[in-house]
């Protein structure tokens, strides 16, 4: 569809304003009482290429339609930043603007326009600061030892690598502490035993491709933990939590020693905020 050309958006970083035209590239209103009910305006920003946004998000303060309804969600939670699928693609010689979504409540069946939307929309750009991404060459070697980088380092994150006989040691140190803690509340014999063992046997439960991690993120800067093979292709993974543990699962291929990992961070330099005002879209 024709895209229109909408308000300035007004860019405040650390180091200076700017100004970064938005257009409308869709407008999607499901006017239902389903769970896909929803208003989706998808704004590009011409002036930000895509492939140095790897994560965004909109917040948005104030939406009315023509009917004078508000359009916000006062139940939806803060929305997370959202991985851009179009970074991957690194190689792409056709420098895209980047996309990002506007979700609203739906406007009243009456309604022909969105009167106004107000917000920031927050561009994760790694590009911004050299200390956003600790890439960790032939990881695997390191299975038992700290992880070490100086973008690790200058963001206070630290990440330990546990190898087998780590994890089962901290199995058997959660076996005994939570063996006392039933003890002191009066089960003994063959019943203490059985408890025991049943909480074993869910305990730490590790598969052959995953990797286990010891993280500590005090700032929460960690955006993503990913693998990158020889090829330099990422393979994604998907992390889990157990018992203040982290392991990381992939679907596909099992973690290869000449792969990396890569840790992306967000820090204040790359989390850069645009504020925002749109009036009277059309609606479809």
């Amino acid at each position: 569809m024709k895209k229109l050309l909408l308000l300035l958006l007004l860019a405040t970083t650390a180091a200076a304003q700017s100004r970064v035209d938005v257009e409308i590239n869709q407008v999607n209103d499901r006017r239902s009482k389903g769970f896909f009910s929803k208003l989706t305006i998808a704004l590009d920003l011409p002036k930000v290429r895509s492939t140095d946004v790897v994560a965004s998000r909109v917040l948005v303060t104030s939406a009315t339609d023509d009917s004078g309804q508000s359009l916000l969600d006062s139940e939806a939670q803060e929305p997370q930043l959202e991985l851009n699928s179009s970074a991957m693609f690194v190689n792409n010689p056709e420098a895209k603007p980047v996309t990002v979504s506007v979700v609203l409540k739906n406007p009243d069946r009456k309604a022909k326009t969105v009167k106004e939307v107000k917000g920031e929309i927050e561009l994760f750009m790694p590009s911004k600061d050299p200390n956003s991404i600790a890439e960790i060459a032939k990881f695997l070697s390191l299975s038992g030892k700290p992880l070490s980088h100086k973008a690790l380092k200058a963001n206070g994150v630290e990440i330990a690598m546990l190898s087998p006989a780590q994890v089962d040691a901290e199995r058997k140190r959660l076996g005994e502490a939570k063996k006392k803690e039933w003890k002191d509340s009066g089960w003994s014999g063959q019943d203490l035993d059985n408890m025991v063992a049943s909480f074993l046997e869910s305990l730490l439960r590790v598969e052959e491709n995953e990797v286990v991690l010891r993280v500590k993120d005090p700032s929460k800067r960690i955006q993503e933990i990913v693998y990158v093979d020889a090829s330099g292709e990422v393979k994604r993974a998907s992390m889990r939590t157990d018992e203040g543990l982290t392991m990381l699962t992939t679907w596909g291929d099992k973690p290869q020693p000449d792969w990396k990992l890569r840790v992306s961070m967000k820090t204040p330099k790359n989390l850069v905020r645009h504020t925002f005002a749109l009036s009277n879209v059309p609606l479809p």
